[in-house]
């Protein structure tokens, strides 16, 4: 490659959007799994606490 291919590479940006759209996405999934991994024991014993609510509520209405 001679010195006029190296200039046309450095100013040629067809896949920079590519590239940024993937490091974007990389990064929300790399926060998404943090969020999950610290968030998710706080989450599913929310969502437990309310199936045990439903079922309570749901019981109670099939002993009438």
């Amino acid at each position: 490659m001679n010195l006029v291919h190296v200039k046309q590479l450095v100013k040629d940006t067809r896949g920079a959007n590519m590239v940024e759209y993937i490091i974007m996405v990389g990064l929300i999934a790399i926060i998404a799994m943090a969020g999950f991994r610290f968030f998710g024991t706080q989450i599913n014993q929310k969502i437990n606490q309310q199936g045990n609510t439903v079922d309570s509520v749901t019981g109670a209405e099939q002993t009438h």
